[in-house]
């Protein structure tokens, strides 16, 4: 998830052949939340409603896990994160662009981020999808196929990644009875879909050593008119070696949580609503920022229906201090996770967002 997020005035309904996430899907042998008493209206329409909205707020958001092998031969692992906020000023002939870039090596214990900023016209691909670029990065693709690339100004890091997923996106939520549309709290409503479980491939450039990598991403895309309000958000993306995936948000404001919602992928691409009184987050430790002065929750217990998740971090300073965050900065990070589902031991990876609390949008 991330740092802004949007909503559309109207909905309109899935027209692509598969793309359609209701209630009343297919069971399988993964946990299912109980069916809802009528099946919801679907809200987003793929691959139209991946491109840029006439909402205030908009963002598209990888995070990513990726192993690769460099030419002498030496193994390498890398957390990554490639972001687009987008803030509407007269669509669609002018937006507000900014990026976040981060890397996490995990082979080398460093971290790096960067931002970029742009003001430019939206740019609407008439098939649909986006074709996204701020200054010398991108982002481009549609129907479940992308690509995404940048780099760092010192040549520290840079990504070419190629990423595709074949089940449909998963869309969050039922709000108002439509599939797609979460009750986003203090801060209104947005849109909300996901891919969870994106097939990743390519390139990373490592202080210029081309490293081949593959791996597994995840990409969340949010737009809507929000109202501005104070608060903070945790946010949990889970996938699991059983070929199943979780998201889950806490919104806080400040008298505490005042929104859980979750959403279960299932390995065919099926979905299911999580009760929200079925969802926990509870910290176990804490981390203080050197850069910031922020201090953010540091590995956690998460609760899912018949589940129990201990996500760690596989690396504590994995801070984006970026000044125009909600704060002053986030944390989002590549984390480990271990537990059990129903009786079962499972494993992991993750991605973590940690916000402080400020007035947001």
């Amino acid at each position: 998830m991330a740092a802004v997020r949007r909503v559309r005035g109207m909905f309109v309904t899935v027209a692509a052949a598969g793309a359609v996430l209701a209630g009343g899907l297919p069971a399988s042998a993964e946990p299912a939340a109980p069916a809802s008493p009528a099946a919801p209206v679907p809200g987003a329409s793929i691959p139209k409603d991946e491109s840029p909205h006439d909402n205030v707020r908009e963002w598209w958001y990888y995070t990513g896990h990726l192993n690769g092998v460099d030419s002498h031969g030496k193994r390498h692992s890398y957390g990554f994160e490639q972001v687009f906020f987008r803030k509407r000023v007269t669509f669609p002939t002018l937006a507000g662009y900014s990026g976040n870039l981060a890397v996490t090596d995990l082979t080398n214990d460093a971290f790096r981020w960067e931002t970029r900023t742009a003001i430019q016209p939206d740019t609407i691909p008439a098939g649909g999808g986006y074709d996204i670029a701020v200054q010398d990065w991108k982002m481009a693709g549609k129907n479940g196929s992308y690509t995404l690339g940048g780099g760092f100004q010192d040549g520290s890091y840079k990504v070419d990644l190629s990423l595709q997923q074949k089940t449909p996106p998963a869309l969050h939520g039922a709000y108002r009875g439509i599939k797609g549309l979460i009750d986003y709290a203090q801060w209104g409503e947005s849109y909300y879909y996901s891919y969870t479980n994106l097939a990743t491939q390519g390139t990373v450039w490592d202080h210029g050593e081309p490293v081949k990598v593959t791996g597994t991403s995840w990409f969340d895309h949010q737009y809507g008119d929000f109202k501005s309000a104070f608060g903070k958000w945790d946010w949990y993306s889970v996938q699991l070696n059983n070929g199943t995936q979780y998201m889950v948000y806490l919104i806080h404001d400040a008298n505490g949580i005042v929104r859980r919602s979750g959403t279960l992928v299932r390995r065919d691409g099926s979905t299911a609503d999580l009760p929200s009184d079925s969802l926990k987050a509870t910290a176990l430790g804490t981390w203080k920022s050197p850069a910031t002065g922020l201090s953010y929750s540091s590995g956690w217990l998460l609760q899912v229906p018949g589940g129990r998740l201990v996500i760690k971090p596989q690396r504590l300073d994995q801070e984006v201090a970026w000044p125009n965050a909600p704060g002053g900065g986030y944390w989002e990070g590549t984390s480990s996770v271990a537990g059990t589902v129903h009786g079962k031991p499972v494993t992991g990876q993750s991605y973590v967002e940690i916000t402080t609390p400020a007035i947001t949008f």
